[in-house]
């Protein structure tokens, strides 16, 4: 197995709240990660979100792979992180969280992520998620701005 990680971080003017309450409930995952084509919460043990997610991934053109992932949310408001895990085919695995904090009048959403998978699949994998990760932070500033504005 290979492992790559990643980081991004955005500031958003939003309060740190209603971004931690944003990111911690599946169903608004729709819209902000790019691929996703539908989300159904399952049920969890104490502390977690879990969900069943479907997505699309372009492989070339408007040829697309479908796929099916399972998601473990874990806010800790305390914290002000959210960790997550998510299991896909082919055994590709992402690990990492989403961290917060205030930031002059704004909150920092610092998502740092961890791939695994297959070495010859790395060079397929990694790019494509690294793109979600840059959409899933600019369309979670443009949501929370706009609502904001």
């Amino acid at each position: 197995m290979a492992e790559r990680r990643f980081e991004r971080s955005v500031a958003i003017a939003a309060p740190l709240a209603r971004v931690f309450a944003e990111l911690a409930e599946p169903a608004r995952f729709l819209g902000l990660q790019p691929l996703l084509t539908s989300v159904e919460e399952r049920r969890a043990p104490d502390g977690a979100r879990v969900f069943a997610a479907r997505e699309r991934v372009p492989i070339a053109g408007p040829l697309a792979l479908a796929s099916r992932l399972v998601v473990e949310l874990r806010p800790d408001a305390a914290a002000r992180r959210i960790a997550f895990a998510t299991h896909a085919p082919l055994g590709v695995r992402l690990a990492g969280a989403f961290e917060l904090a205030e930031r002059s009048g704004a909150t920092l959403v610092r998502e740092v992520v961890a791939l695994r998978c297959a070495a010859l699949l790395m060079g397929f994998v990694l790019p494509r998620a690294v793109g979600a990760q840059e959409a899933l932070l600019a369309r979670l500033q443009q949501r929370l701005e706009a609502e904001t504005a």
